[in-house]
């Protein structure tokens, strides 16, 4: 199917995937190879403890139940089931490794219902999410994806950089005045009482999308190579810029809401909503967080 065609006249299996195409959004590139996930979905590059997201060769997204393939096509190489670290009470996980050209995927957290030397396109089912050892109590289920040299598809560090596409997605809270709009067993989703603008997360600084789980992964991270940033009036210089421009930098503070020092929040893409871990608060609460 070319670029250039009318939905209206396809018939089958080829208007069955032009209505999977207008349903996906292109999130990153990586050597040149598209990423793409449905358009409703959270995901996140940095908002992760894991050295391969500090590192920028890393992408979390939060399907709904189902993972999706984000590649034009691959192919099924392995599948293995680890053991991983108990941070929730769960002792093990899955690993599935795809060939994509010449490279291997790499995914974590995805009970496969695809087997070895199987053929997979873009946007099909390949598994169900879980809850993985890896995760903490205040992560959902999500997939992890790294795309590899396939003589090193299973180490923590390695992979190729990912450059994140700066989409205009979710709106931009004004000032630090947010309302808690759910309360969930381990965490808090909060929104912004004011809001200016879209961009990629729901904070930023000059105009330049942050994500990040401040300060409990120890780190965050601005979409563009500035010197310093600024969030909620604390001043924060970068330490790292990686290869795709993105500036990283220590989260060296503690977070206030209401005068309660809490765990942290999370910042994550395509997500308007501001992740909130710690403190005890009640849904409709209307909250100001502070930075120290």
């Amino acid at each position: 199917m070319t670029d250039d065609w009318n939905k209206s006249e396809l018939t089958g299996d080829d208007r069955l995937l032009a209505e999977v195409l207008e349903m996906k959004m292109e999130i990153a590139k990586i050597r040149g190879l598209r990423f793409e996930i449905p358009k409703d979905t959270r995901y996140s590059f940095f908002n992760s403890p894991y050295p391969p997201h500090r590192l920028g060769t890393a992408v979390d997204v939060y399907f709904r139940e189902k993972a999706l393939f984000p590649f034009e096509e691959g192919v099924v190489e392995e599948i293995k089931k680890i053991r991983t670290p108990q941070y929730v009470p769960i002792r093990e996980d899955y690993l599935i490794i795809f060939k994509v050209q010449s490279f291997c995927l790499k995914v974590l957290h995805v009970k496969p219902n695809v087997e070895v030397n199987e053929k997979i396109h873009l946007g099909d089912e390949f598994g169900e999410l879980v809850v993985s050892g890896f995760f903490r109590p205040w992560s959902d289920k999500h997939a992890h994806f790294e795309l590899r040299e396939c003589i090193d598809r299973y180490r923590a560090r390695g992979g190729l950089p990912v450059k994140p596409e700066l989409l205009k997605l979710v709106s931009v809270a004004k000032g630090n005045r947010f309302e808690v709009v759910e309360k969930k067993e381990n965490y808090y989703w909060l929104k912004p009482l004011r809001k200016a603008g879209k961009s990629l997360t729901p904070l930023t600084f000059q105009n330049a999308p942050l994500e990040g789980g401040l300060p409990h992964y120890h780190y965050g991270a601005v979409f563009e190579s500035f010197d310093k940033v600024e969030i909620f009036g604390k001043e924060i210089y970068i330490e790292e810029r990686l290869p795709s421009d993105v500036g990283i930098f220590n989260a060296d503070f503690e977070i206030f809401v209401d005068g309660q020092k809490v765990k942290g929040i999370g910042l994550y893409c395509n997500e308007e909503r501001i992740k909130l871990i710690g403190g005890e608060f009640r849904e409709g609460d209307i909250v100001e967080i502070t930075i120290v």
